[in-house]
Parts: structure tokens; sequence; C-alpha cells
């Protein structure tokens, strides 16, 4: 079998790599690995690639509109695409050559916004067989939070009442922007025929945007099987009491809810230490103040290490060097990728009591969860983490032997190629005129 997979960025080859670019590697790994051909279709290199993974899967950069321009215009395109400008022909003529002389028997998109829908449009009309992994909400809501400005979650989806959650700035132009939102991606949507979600909560949130239950299929993320490749995390020097937050400073992850329980955590454990590896979001200037406000407020600056953006084997080295890590969830994420590696390696968490997360930690049992508004909350259990080693050692324990049953490879690359089989044999069905 012959899969394309369509990334924004790609672990191999892209600085930005997040938990949507690892779940990608893996998913393609896997299928190359197991002697599936696999070609990466994603924007052009940030680096050559590292030659990392099977010689069966192929990593192909395209261009798009914005190479051809200055950066204070592309700036703007990149923005415009977010909100709705989901067309590139660049990109697209670029995707349809591939298509024509790779023929690929399916293309599964990941997170592709700056490539754009225009490539669901060419594999459509030569009725290749498509499905897309959903990772956060951007498909539904231009802050891809589903959550109104009191935290609530947002039923109404993509309109220009999103205005109210977004940047008081170009508000003509966002407003223009919006009111062609929903009609546009809906109509990528009926050109899909399968949408992955990582987990039953999030298949629900999809149902009750309008999709068929029927196109949803749940696949939990693939465990980092490049680990085995990789050599053991030597000693950081780490703070005895550490605590990990990772993930890009934003509203969504929630780094000013780790922040905030900073000061209730150090009146119990004067010694703790909070680690910060995320890189900056753009368009978050306001975000960040208000976090570092806080910061010089409370004074507690000596005991935060803001570590910028890693590569994913740092991430790795602080997982396996950490005390706790802490996932301060501000949405209804689906399962963070951070989260399953945390339980793989063994390192205990606190996480948001939202989305799809529940569905993978049972409070008390393989991890804690807390309320995602309720700095307090997750103070008292990173506390009880810090200062419990035995209740760190069964929560770690409990955890590994849960995500690697729920998270069993050889069952997720079962699950995906059914996928994957069944849109081809759909496909064959419909020329077949059956």
């Amino acid at each position: 079998m012959k899969v394309f997979h369509v990334t924004n960025y790609f672990r191999q080859t892209h600085n930005h790599v997040g938990g949507a670019e690892q779940a990608c590697y893996r998913t393609a790994r896997m299928s190359a690995d197991h002697g599936d051909q696999v070609v990466i279709v994603t924007l052009q290199f940030d680096n050559p690639p590292a030659g990392e993974g099977p010689a069966s899967m192929v990593v192909e950069p395209i261009k798009v509109i914005e190479d051809f321009l200055p950066e204070s215009i592309s700036k703007y395109v990149e923005v415009a695409k977010w909100y709705a400008l989901q067309y590139d022909p660049i990109a697209a003529g670029a995707f349809d050559k591939l298509l024509e002389r790779e023929k690929p028997d399916v293309v599964h998109f990941h997170n592709f916004q700056f490539l754009t829908f225009s490539l669901v449009r060419k594999a459509a009309a030569r009725a290749i067989p498509t499905c897309i992994s959903i990772y956060d909400y951007w498909h539904f809501c231009p802050k891809a939070m589903l959550s109104l400005p009191d935290n609530s979650f947002c039923r109404q989806a993509h309109s220009t009442k999103c205005l109210c959650c977004l940047p008081k700035m170009f508000t003509i132009v966002q407003k223009a922007l919006l009111s062609v939102r929903r009609p546009i991606f809906d109509n990528c949507f009926d050109l899909l025929d399968r949408f992955i979600v990582l987990s039953e909560h999030s298949a629900g949130v999809l149902e009750g945007y309008g999709l068929s239950r029927e196109k949803i299929c749940v696949v939990p993320l693939t465990l980092p099987i490049e680990y085995a490749d990789e050599p053991p995390a030597p000693d950081l020097g780490l703070a005895e009491k550490s605590i990990l937050f990772a993930g890009w400073l934003n509203d969504r992850k929630g780094v000013h809810m780790a922040i905030a329980a900073m000061p209730h955590i150090l009146e119990k454990v004067p010694d703790a230490r909070l680690y910060i590896i995320g890189g900056r979001a753009k368009f978050a200037q306001d975000y960040e103040q208000s976090f570092e406000r806080f910061i010089d407020e409370h004074a507690i600056a000596g005991s935060i290490e803001f570590l910028g953006h890693q590569p994913p084997h740092t991430v790795r080295h602080y997982l396996q060097n950490v005390t706790a890590l802490v996932l301060p969830e501000q949405y209804q994420n689906m399962s963070p990728l951070i989260m399953v590696e945390a339980m793989m390696l063994g390192t205990p968490l606190v996480a948001s009591n939202v989305g799809g997360i529940p569905e993978y930690i049972t409070d008390g049992e393989t991890g804690f969860l807390a309320d995602h508004r309720d700095p307090e909350d997750f103070a008292a259990k990173l506390v009880r983490l810090l200062t419990e080693t035995q209740l760190r050692k069964r929560l770690a324990g409990k955890a590994n032997k849960a995500i690697n049953q729920r998270n069993d490879n050889e069952k997720i690359l079962r699950t995906t190629r059914g996928v994957y089989r069944g849109m081809i044999k759909n496909a064959k069905g419909i020329a077949d005129g059956q």
C-alpha cells in the first residue's frame, strides 16, 4: 500500500515540531516499518533530512505562496489561511503533480493548514481516498479551543461570533474571513472519507458539529517507537523537586495555570522548581505579558526556568529527569501526546479534567486530575507527587501498564490499516458503480 501523509511540518526536516508532528511521524513510520510505501508531503525544509526511519519513508517538500513573498507580507497570508483562506494554487499544483507521479492508494492529512484544503480537492478530483487526523479543534474554531471567554465549552463552532475570543486587531478583516470560514471548511469536509480522532469525547464533538458518526474513527496515539533508536537519557542535574510543563506558550495549553500554581506549591515545597519547555505562539504577546507580570508580582522568577522550544529528544530527557509533569490544558483536548509519553516513561502527572484526558487518567490510580481553572487544585496534587515517593512509584507503574495496553502499537496499526482498506474498498465500489 502506498500512503501519502500531509503535514505542515515534519520531525526530521523542520524546527517547528509539536505533538501533532510527532504523532504524524509515528503513524507514518509504523506504516513504513510494516512494509508500506510512505511519502511525507510537507512545507519547504528548515533542515536537510536526517535519514531517520526506514528507506521506504520519503519526504517531499512543496512550495506555497508564502515562499515567494517577503516576510512582511507572508505572515499575513499565513494568518488569512489560518482563518479561512484555504486555497494555495502553488501548493495545489505541486501536490497534483505528486499525485500523478506517485499514484498513492490513500492520502492521510494531519495538521496542514498552511498547505491548505486545496490539496484535499486535488485528491478528491482524482478519486483518491482521504482521511484526516484531528489533533485539536482548529477545523471548527479559529482559536482551536472551542472554549468561550468564561472557559465553558463552545458549541457554536466557527462564525462571526468568534470575534469575542480573538485578538482585537484587524476586526473588519477578521469578520469577513469568519463569515466564509464554515462554508469553505464544510465543503472540504464533504470531500474527506474519514475523520480520525484520539478519544470518544472528540468523536462526540465532531458528531455535535454535524459530521456523520459513520465517517468518524477513534484511533489512539501511537506509542513513541523511535525511543528504541535513542540512547538513554543523561542526568540533567535538575532540582530534586522538579515539575515539567511542555507545550506552546498559549492560553489553550495553560502554562499560566502551571505558573499560578507555583506560589501555592512553594508554600509547601520551597525548593520546588518549574521547568517550562515551549515555543512562543503567534499573536500571544498579551498572554505572555500577563503571566510574566504574575511571576514578577509574586517574586517567583527564581523558581521557574524557561527553556524555549526544544527538539523531541530533549523533551524526552526532561520527562525522564523530572519528578512530575503538569498538563494544565484549558480546552477539551483529545489526549495530549506528552501525556502518553509520560505514562510510558513512568513520569507521574497532574492533568486537567477535560476532554479526552479522563479516558486515559483514572484520578488517584494512573495520575491525578485537576480542575482546569483551579491553580490550588493543581498545586495540592503536585505537592503530593513532589513529597510522596511511594505514591509516585505506584501511579507511574499503573500508568505505564495502562498506556501500553490501551495504545498498543500492533492494535493501532491494524485499526489504521483497517481505515485505509475500508476507504479503498468504498472508492472501488463507487468506481464500479456499486
